[in-house]
């Protein structure tokens, strides 16, 4: 495990090294809106100057968040961007908009750190949205990546010396967990939460990799899994019964459990992937101590990371992958997945025989 004490202090002299713009969608609760909490705590009142844009639904749960970090880093410019459900692509879009529009006019509208939360344990079997996707792992996988493609023109003109930071937080070195079906992207015909978790984090690599290839010294990637951060939306109250009942029973104990971390802690933890620690690919000036990406290059730009900040051994999982073309099959299911949405309002999964 890092240890604490070195990532605090990568933060801060990352945080106070120059003015940062940082967009959070999904920030009104769990892990988002602790991480806004550590990063304007970490900046203070004397820092260089933030602004940070929090995307979504609750505005009465921004605003008391908004105006907490204000009594701790005055040197903020907060901007709250209401979104309606981000697991349709279109409402993606539409508040993309909204964000590059809040951007337009500044001398520096680019964005130096996008970090995206959203999405909820769902039990059950597939929830389809409107546009023929699963809304988990829309939220999971096709929202996220929809926010990384729209706002891309403004991660491109960060001024960071390793590169704009894209970060994920979600189950990174998760695919294991269930089943992957290369002829079935989309999950339409062996839809279950494992399987879920699986498509959606090894996906994510697959497009965090090309990505970051095609833009060399500009953007890095990370995707996260973020141990268990007790919050508010554990007592959610649509989950069911049987949970409800589990989760009261057990709540008392996590704080026992290895992968335990407080508020404050992945609050941290999160903020580290944006350090020079995770450089974007071929980035000029290339710091000691840089850790190995997913397709095993040191400082290859895509990484995935486990709540330690410790890099997850994933080369096996993908090793049969892909000289199969698993990337170009990832890649050209995302694509047609966007084109049919923007195209016919929905996608139609092909169903094989």
């Amino acid at each position: 495990m890092v240890k604490l004490a070195i990532i605090t202090a990568a933060n801060s002299a990352l945080i106070k090294a120059q003015p940062l713009t940082a967009v959070f969608v999904g920030a009104t609760n769990g892990i988002g809106e602790f991480t806004v909490r550590e990063l304007c705590k970490t900046h203070g009142h004397e820092g260089p100057g933030l602004r940070i844009i929090i995307v979504g639904r609750n505005e009465e749960a921004a605003r008391n968040i908004i105006d907490e970090c204000e009594l701790t880093c005055s040197a903020t410019q907060f901007r709250f961007v209401q979104a309606e459900d981000i697991s349709l692509l279109r409402n993606v879009d539409k508040t993309c908009t909204k964000i590059q529009e809040s951007l337009q006019g500044l001398e520096a509208p680019g964005i130096d750190i996008l970090i995206q939360s959203q999405g909820r344990v769902e039990f059950g079997g597939r929830i389809d949205t409107k546009e023929g996707l699963d809304k988990s792992m829309s939220l999971l996988y096709y929202s996220r990546m929809r926010f990384i493609r729209n706002l891309l023109p403004n991660l491109l003109s960060s001024p960071l010396p390793a590169g704009a930071k894209i970060i994920s937080v979600y189950a990174g070195g998760m695919e294991a967990q269930g089943s992957l079906f290369p002829d079935d992207l989309s999950l339409d015909q062996h839809y279950s939460f494992a399987n879920c978790r699986t498509h959606s984090v090894a996906m994510k690599t697959m497009f965090f990799e090309d990505l970051v290839v095609k833009h060399p010294g500009k953007i890095s990637c990370s995707h996260i899994y973020p141990g268990l951060v007790v919050h508010k939306g554990f007592d959610d109250p649509s989950y069911p019964l049987w949970f409800k009942i589990a989760w009261k029973g057990a709540k008392p104990f996590t704080r026992f459990l290895p992968m335990y971390l407080t508020a404050e802690e992945i609050g941290q933890r999160v903020l580290y992937l944006a350090t020079d620690r995770f450089p974007a690919r071929e980035t000029e000036q290339k710091l000691e101590g840089c850790v190995r990406a997913t397709d095993g290059v040191v400082g290859g730009g895509a990484y995935s990371v486990t709540y330690t900040d410790e890099i997850n051994d994933v080369g096996k999982f993908y090793q049969k992958l892909r000289p199969e073309g698993f990337k170009e099959s990832v890649l050209q299911h995302t694509g047609d997945v966007f084109e049919a949405i923007e195209k016919d309002g929905v996608f139609r999964a092909t169903k094989k025989t």
